[in-house]
Order: C-alpha cells, then structure tokens, then sequence
C-alpha cells in the first residue's frame, strides 16, 4: 500500500518536474537540470515531499529506467553507420578511455583523504571506489550530442567521428563498469587476485552477453506481436525491470551456494540486448521509435528521483572535490582526444579542438552511479552524490563547449540570422510552370512586390509581362542572390524535389528567410523539408483536404481562400513596444477583426483574452480589409499613420474632402508631444491646449445603467443643447441620422459620435462612461467610452484636431483600464486632461 501512495505523490511532483525543466530550458540550462532541481526541492532535505522511505521504495522506478537507458545505449550502437571511419573512432575511444579512467580514478585515490566516507577505508577499498569512479567518469553522453549536432544541421567529417566515438564510449563504459563492479567487490571481500579471478570475471561478462542475447529474442518476438504500441512500451520496460530482478537473484542465491557472488551487470545485459536487436533485426527503427516516445517520460522519473536521492550534506562537504574531479576530468579527455587523433593521423587542428567535444555526460553515467548505490549500499548514496554533481558540471558546460567546436570545424548548417524586416511582402518564386505565374499574378494583386527565378524560359513569362523574370543558370548562392533571394521576406520553390531542397537550404543557410515554402513531388522528401522548418504544399493531398474543408466548413475555407468579399486574413508582427506585455483583452480590436492565433519563439497556440503579446509575436487577424490595415499600423512602430488611420474612420462626411489626409498629418506635425500625468497634477499652470479647455468645461455622464443608443443620444442632446443654442430634439435628430448613415462605434467599447449643425463658432464636447455598455446596435459590441463632439462648419479645422486628439488617447494601451477604473466624473475628465499626446502650444 505505501508503494501506491509512494508513487501517487511522485507521480504528482513529475507534472511539476515536467513544467520546470521545460521553464529552465529557456535560461540555456539542459533538460535534465530541472528535472535534478525538482528532485533535489521535493526531496528529504528540502520540502521532503519525497522521503527517505519513498525513495527505497521508488527503487523499482530507479530499475525500470536505468534499463531503458542501457537499451537506448545499445540500440544507438548502429555499425553499419561507423564503417566509414573505424580507424579514427578506435583511436580516440582508445586514448580517451585510458586517459579518462587512469587519470581521474587517480585523481580520485589521491582526494580520499578529503572525501568522508573514504577517510577511514583501508587502501585496497579506496582502490575499489577510486576504480569505479574512474569507469563512470568515462561515459559520455549520445543523447545530448544528437541533439546538439540535429540543431546546429551540422554535417561533416569531424561531426561523424565525435558522434561514433560517443556512442562508442556509452558501450565500452559500461562493460568497463561491470569489470570494475566484479573487481571492487572482490577487494572489499579480501578474494585473491589470481587466474582463477580472472576467469571467473570473463565467465561474468560472457553470461551477461549471452543473457543480453536471450533478452534481446525476447524483445524481438515482443515487437512483433500484433498489439498497440503502448503494450509493447510496457513489455520492453518491464523485460528491463526484470533484468535486475533475475541479477539481484542470482547474486544472493550464488552467495549462499558459492564461496564469491556472481554479479552478473544488469546494465551490460540490457546494452547487449538493445545492441542485437538494432543490428541483427528489421524492427530496428520500431524499437527505437518505442524508446524515443517513452524517452520524456522515463527521464524525468529516474533524474526527479535521483535529485531527491542526492545526499545535500556531502554535497556541501565535498563540492570542491567535484569540482577538481570535473578539471581532472577534461584534462584527461584533453590529452586522451589529442593523442587518439595523432595516433590516427587526423588533422592537428581536429585534434586540438575535439575534446570539446567530449565533455558531455548524462544518462548512462548517472545510470552506473545510481547502480553503485544498490551495488554498494554502506557507502553509494555519498558515491553517488560527488558523481552526479560532476555530470552535472559536465552537462552545463559541455553542450556549449561542442557547439564551439562544430562551429570552429565550419560543419554547422544551422539557420542564418534574418536581416529582412518582419512583414516583408517581397516574395521570390522559383518555377516556370502555370502554377508558379499564376501565384505571382495573385500575390501582385494584393500588394507584393514579386520576382520569378526560371531555369529555362517558356511563354508563360511573354504573357505575364507584368512579372520580373530572372532566367538562372543554375541554383547556386550567387545565383539566388541575384533573384534577390537574400532580401525576400517569402521564398516559393516550385521545381523538382531536389532542386526545391537546394533553394530551401541556401534560403535557411544564408538568407535566414522567415517564411520558405515548397511544393512538393514525391512525400518520400518530406521529412528533408520539414527539418529545416518549410512550409510543404503536397498536391496529392492538397485539393482532398481543401474540399474536405469546403464540405466541412463552408465559410471558414472561403475565408482562408480569400472568397468572402471585402475579408482577409493577415499575419501581422508585434512591433509596436507600447503593445508589449498588453492583455488581448485590452487591445481594442476593431469590433470585425479576431485574433486567431499567435506564434511565439516557433511555438503556435490560440490566444484568450489574458494572453499578453510579447514583442516579435507572429499573430494571425482575420477581419474587414480596412480594420486590417488599421491593425497592421498599430502592431507597427508607425503611429501617426496608425492615428491618421483612426481620425479619417471618425471623420463625419461634412470632414472629408481629398486634403483631410494632408491636413490631419500638418496638425500632428505641427503639435508638440507633451507628458501631462504628473505635470497635471503637479503644476496647475501648466499651459492647456484649446481641447484640454473645452473638456474642462464639458459635461461629463457616468451612466450607471445599461441602455440603447436612442436613450444615450437623449441624454446627450438635452446636457449639450444649451452649449450648442440648440433645441434637444433638433440635437437628437442629427445624432441619429449621422448613427444610421454610418455607425461611429469606432472599436470594441469605444465611440465618436459626432456633428456637424448650422451656425458659426460653435462646439461643444461631451464625455461618457458607462459600465454596464450602451447598445448602438445588435452587430456591434456594447460601447464603455463615448467622446460626442458637436460643432460647427467653420471649426471645421478644430473638429480634426478634437478627433486627432481623441485617436491619441484612446490609441494609448492603458485608456480602457484607466477609464474603468476611475472613481467619479471628476476621475474620468482627468483621464483625458493628464493623457500623454500632442497638444497645440
């Protein structure tokens, strides 16, 4: 029963071990840091969330892990992928292991004196733990230098040898460790080193590969059972579990039956089985398939685990230890890498720069750490301790380490930084079919400034005169640059497989183009595309699921085709610092236009109304053709236009004339940016301009009741009409013809309604919140602030003023919250008064 309970709570802590290592991924730290740090907070020494007690009975965990971790090591061990460079990858797996092993295990021996638990052991025990620590200082880490070498695209010669040679070390470590494991116990037993230790020790080795053989048949009739892949998930990590079961077995069994224990390496099992069925079997990409699925999951079980296992007060004890053992370490894997490489007459300078390289460690170390721990009970858990505290040193500093190398050997391949401006609507579409003058033709009509790149002319080009045609003799970089490749903010390759492959990769290589699509020929290519982030168009399926979406969704597919009449959809980047950090909720959309999604750091995901917009997001607005373009300059750093955009939606018919543009851009020109927030309320005489007068003195409504457009204007009419020296109902009209001609509903929650009347200098403004929403009409949304101006023909250039000033204000991010928020009409007049905008002084 405790076990159950046991393995709810840690069940629970891995959620928050997940989210943790994935938060610290974004500071630059590895996976597996978080996945140690959860452990090492939830643990006995901490928030003992997980006791001492769970962590013994959680053993199970610690069993079913480290044999998927050796299953991994041995699956990797693929050598058909090594022929090419067996001499180099010998050499150096040579001189590493010997400097490495020889080097650190001495280093260790000669700190016994300062690490506790070895002060009192007598020397032939100091020798047994010196000589495990120096085998597991040997492992490496294939996992990390996958994925390190996957994301910098790297390819090449010296890539190929780091990568054989580390899959390489994670094998020979742990056969390393399970003669070391036989000679350690044989020195705290007091057995005698003789020929027949010898023999007995490979009798030990040679069962461990024999079994590893029968467990990897047993696997192999496992992966072709006709079931789900999650039950044959569950059988290969069980088949591991039981590996250490049948060890632990037959070593007390031996114990009682003979006069030394048979200990028969778990882990060296597993790698033999998992290295048999990679290499001698046609379900080699199944099985680790199965083992990169589950992979997540098992990780952060056994590293949680093994951070609430790490003994905090040796820690603190032995950190220096740690530390010199981690410099011990790579000056071992320095001197071992460089004599390697010599004695394989590789280049001096591969030789120079490939230990870094080789610094990495992770998964199998800490697995033969963790098995000390069971090997070794008296003194495993410190062992352990100063072990892991190294492999995590190494794991910090290593990955960078190797990314410096890789790019010192000039073999990354990695995406090039972007210098086109977010938006760019230049476009360059390599193809001389229909297809390809077709897309051009569309894209133009729609504002692109397009070039088409054609391998060999044809009549297509005579009857699109309108097209920039570039004829290329062949697709190198010179000539993709000549298109003008290099500053397009879309690249369209519509070629052969191979030939759009090339276009793609100079595209992500050296243009860092953010948005590269390719049609594709033959779907055999399409994981080559998508690793380097193309978009893929695949014709076979494309008209299929484009009906499938007609039939399905009618008017979405029109909409994404661009059928709906006067609507589009847009991507449109986050620009604009006065948006950064601005709750969706609080952006004040045009009432026709809707946020879709957002792609965030490659990441897409659909948006609520408390997402925060960070700069550089990605967000997809579908809406009218002209609220898009008002939302496209406000997303941008251009805030007059995004202004003169607003003013001229505002603008009554009796305003526009083909010169309000120009007069509108002369009245933000030649206003001054004042900050008023403080300056208001500090300083009384601070000068006002004409508008800030006018709102002095305008009535102001807080409306504490919801109500239609007809009761607002009716209020409105009888609190401005002596102002104004007009009659209510003459007022009252006037708003309501000038509502129903066009609504003045300008955003979700905003309003200008707005007139022109009969007469000469007159004008008048009226300010109004209400909560609970006025109802101007069923289709649009209910409005919170409502700025009614009122004047006459001749104030016709104050008028455009007023609305200029107004756009400033509600322009500004903070407006809804602070109007929201105010207390009384005196507030709500102050929101306007102390706005940060441009003022005539």
């Amino acid at each position: 029963m405790d076990v159950v309970v046991f393995g709810a709570c840690f069940a629970l802590i891995a959620v928050a071990s997940k989210q943790i290592g994935h938060s610290l991924m974004k500071t630059g730290l590895p996976l597996i840091s978080g996945f140690l740090l959860t452990g090492i907070i939830a643990g006995p020494y901490m928030l003992d969330l997980i006791t001492l007690e769970a962590t013994l009975n959680l053993r199970f965990v610690d069993e079913v892990s480290l044999g998927f971790i050796a299953f991994a090591a041995g699956g990797e061990l693929y050598l058909k992928e090594l022929k090419t460079r067996v001499k180099s990858i010998a050499w150096i797996t040579t001189g590493l292991v010997v400097c490495t092993f020889f080097l650190t295990g001495l280093t260790f021996f000669l700190l016994s004196g300062f690490i506790p638990f070895m002060q009192l052991m007598p020397v032939d025990a100091k020798i047994g733990v010196s000589i495990l620590a120096g085998a597991i200082l040997v492992a490496r880490s294939p996992s990390s230098a996958i994925a390190i070498v996957n994301e910098l695209r790297a390819k090449g010669s010296f890539t190929q040898t780091v990568l054989g040679v580390t899959i390489i070390m994670d094998v020979v470590v742990i056969i390393l460790f399970a003669a070391n494991s036989s000679i350690a116990d044989a020195l705290f037993s007091g057995m005698d080193f003789n020929f027949s230790f010898i023999l007995f020790l490979i009798a030990e080795i040679g069962a461990s590969v024999i079994i590893g053989y029968l467990v990897s048949r047993l696997i192999l009739a496992v992966l072709l059972l006709p079931v789900q892949k999650s039950l044959k998930t569950g059988l290969i990590l069980s088949s591991g579990y039981l590996v250490f079961v049948l060890s632990s077995q037959i070593r007390h069994m031996s114990h009682g039956i003979l006069s030394a224990e048979v200990l028969l390496e778990p882990l060296l099992i597993c790698m033999v089985a998992g290295f048999f069925v990679s290499n001698t079997s046609r379900v080699r990409k199944e099985f680790l398939k199965i083992l990169y699925d589950i992979s997540l999951t098992v990780y952060i079980a056994f590293f949680t685990l093994t951070g609430a296992s790490l003994s905090l007060d040796v820690l603190v004890q032995t950190w220096p230890i740690a530390v010199t053992l981690f410099f011990a370490r790579a000056i071992a894997i320095l001197f071992g890498s460089f004599i390697g490489g010599t004695l394989a007459k590789n280049p001096l300078k591969n030789n120079a720069i490939s230990w870094m390289a080789y610094i990495t460690q992770a998964g199998v170390g800490l697995g033969l750490a963790k098995e000390v721990v069971v090997e070794f009970p008296e003194w495993g858990n410190p062992f352990a301790t100063i072990i892991i505290s190294i492999i995590v040193l190494n794991q910090i500093v290593g990955p960078p380490l190797f990314k410096y190398a890789i790019k010192m050997m000039k073999e990354d391949h990695s995406r090039a930084e972007g210098h086109v401006a977010a938006g760019s609507r230049n476009a360059v579409i390599f193809g001389s079919d229909g297809q390809a003058f077709a897309l051009a033709m569309s894209l133009i009509s729609q504002g692109w400034a397009v070039k088409v790149g054609v391998t060999h002319m044809n009549n297509h080009h005579e009857k699109n005169p309108n097209i920039n045609v570039y004829q290329l003799s062949d697709l190198s970089l010179a000539q993709l640059k000549y298109t003008g490749g290099d500053h397009a903010g879309a690249i369209v390759a519509m070629l052969s497989d191979d030939e759009n492959y090339k276009i793609c990769e100079i595209a992500y290589e050296h243009f860092g183009t953010q948005t590269i699509i390719a049609r594709l020929n033959d779907r055999k290519n399409f994981s080559r595309f998508q690793a380097l982030g193309v978009l893929i168009v695949d014709p076979a399926t494309a008209i299929v699921s484009l009906l499938d979406n007609f039939v399905q969704s009618p008017a979405a597919a029109s909409l994404l085709m661009g059928m709906q009449k006067d609507r589009n959809i847009v991507d449109l980047r986050i620009k604009n610092p006065d948006l950064f950090g601005l709750a969706l909720r609080d952006l004040r959309l045009p009432f026709d236009a809707v946020i879709m999604s957002v792609r965030r750091r490659g990441v897409l995901f659909v948006p609520h109304d408390y997402t925060r917009l960070e700069a550089g997001d990605l967000v997809t607005v579908v809406g009218a053709t002209n609220s898009l373009k008002e939302i496209a300059l406000r997303f941008d750093v251009n805030q007059e236009e995004a202004l003169l955009q607003l003013v001229e939606k505002a603008s009554a018919k009796e305003l526009i004339d083909p010169l309000v543009q120009t007069e509108v851009k002369e009245i933000i020109a030649s206003d001054r940016f004042v900050q008023r927030d403080r300056s208001v309320q500090k300083n009384k005489s601070v000068q006002k301009d004409r508008f800030d007068l006018f709102v002095e003195n305008s009535p102001v409504m807080d409306l504490k009741q919801a109500m239609n457009k007809e009761t607002f204007f009716d209020m409105v009419s009888h609190a401005m009409s002596d102002s104004l020296n007009m009659s209510p109902s003459r007022l009252y009209d006037m708003l309501m013809t000038r509502e129903e001609e066009i609504t003045t509903v300008l955003a979700p929650g905003l309003a200008v309604p707005h007139i022109i009347v009969e007469g000469e200098k007159k004008f008048s403004v009226l300010l109004a919140r209400c909560r609970k929403g006025i109802e101007f009409s069923k289709s649009t949304p209910l409005v919170y602030a409502a700025f009614v101006l009122v004047g006459s023909k001749d104030e016709r250039k104050f008028h455009l003023r007023a609305l200029s000033a107004v756009a400033q204000i509600v322009l500004d991010p903070r407006f809804e919250k602070k109007w929201l928020r105010a207390k009384n009409q005196a507030a709500l007049r102050q929101v306007v008064i102390g706005a940060d905008r441009k003022r005539e002084v």
